[in-house]
Parts: structure tokens; C-alpha cells; sequence
């Protein structure tokens, strides 16, 4: 079985300016280069699993967004990185009245992650997920995978309470996430 690196995309990986989709609109998050150096030197499956609900909301298109994926696959290629697997869950149940979309896939639902493990197969009690977001964390927790929380433009939306009572840990980036495991080796 495989350990994996789940991280959600925007305020984690990328600034989260809201509804990005454009690679004129990508801004790694200090640290993210270096961060998925060190998972990869370390053998995890690199998994993205974000929420994209512009797609539901009619802002940018599926297409968008898997050509900006493409995008970051071919810059990252060029410092011999990769990703090894984006999974993003297009609809909202406020946008997507027609409901052609997997609700289960939507963070918290913990359907990209199933769906990662299947075809990656990984063992969730060995795997990480960071994300700027409790909808992010709530899904690693159900499956038993150690969670880390990232400060964004989020934070201040987000129940201190839930993350304190679930004992997760906060950092200002993922960069900071990798010196903390790096130092518990």
C-alpha cells in the first residue's frame, strides 16, 4: 500500500484569489515547490482534491480547470516534479440544480478521496491532507488520515474551536507543514 499526500488546491497549494482558472492567475503559496519536493523524496502520492464551484456557479468551465492542471503538470516537469493526481469536485448544491454531480465528491464528502485510494491504493492511516479549510479536514478525519490545517484568507471564517478540539495543528503555509514532519523524524 501506497501513503499519500492529499492537499486541497487553492489557499494551500496556490493563493486562493477566488475562482482561479487561469494560469495568469497562479501564485504558488510560499513554500509549495519545496513541500512537494520533500513528499516526493519521500515516496507519497501527491493528490489534489479540491472543491470547484465555479463550474457549478458558470464562471469558467470543466475544461478550465483541467487545462490550468495541464498547466501546472508542465511547469512543475520542468523542476522534475509532478502531481500524481488531480481530483476536483465541480458542482455546488446551490448552483447545480440539475444535480449531474456525485454530492459524495464535494469536501467533506470523502468521495475523491475514495476514489484516489482505489486507484492509487493507498493506506489512509499512513497518508496526510493539508488544507485552508475545515471542509478539507473533516473528510481526513472520517478516513483516519492526519490532517493539518493552512492559514489563508479563510481563517477567519473557520471554527478555532473544531480545529482545537480535534487537536489539529495550524501553519501559515504547507512549506511550514513539511519543516514540522521533517523535524519529527
Amino acid at each position: 500500500m501506497n501513503k499519500a499526500f492529499f492537499l486541497d488546491r487553492d489557499g494551500t497549494l496556490n493563493v486562493d484569489y477566488n475562482y482561479v482558472h487561469k494560469p495568469r492567475e497562479w501564485t504558488w503559496c510560499e513554500g509549495a515547490i519545496d513541500a512537494l519536493r520533500w513528499m516526493q523524496e519521500q515516496c507519497f502520492k501527491i493528490i489534489v482534491v479540491t472543491n470547484q464551484s465555479g463550474i457549478a456557479r458558470g464562471r469558467y468551465s470543466e475544461q478550465h480547470v483541467q487545462d490550468l492542471h495541464q498547466w501546472v503538470d508542465e511547469k512543475l516537469a520542468k523542476q522534475d516534479l509532478y502531481i500524481d493526481d488531480w481530483y476536483y469536485a465541480p458542482h455546488h448544491p446551490e448552483h447545480d440544480p440539475d444535480k449531474e454531480y456525485t454530492p459524495k465528491d464535494r469536501k467533506p464528502g470523502v468521495g475523491m478521496f475514495k476514489k484516489a485510494a482505489t486507484k492509487h491504493n493507498i493506506d489512509f492511516s499512513s497518508s496526510y491532507m493539508a488544507g485552508d479549510k475545515i471542509t478539507d479536514l473533516k473528510p481526513a478525519l472520517e478516513l483516519g488520515i492526519t490532517p493539518f490545517f493552512i492559514r489563508s484568507r479563510h481563517e477567519p471564517k473557520q471554527d478555532k474551536q473544531w480545529l482545537h478540539r480535534h487537536h489539529i495543528s495550524a501553519f501559515n503555509n504547507i512549506g511550514e507543514v513539511i519543516d514540522t514532519l521533517k523535524s519529527n523524524n
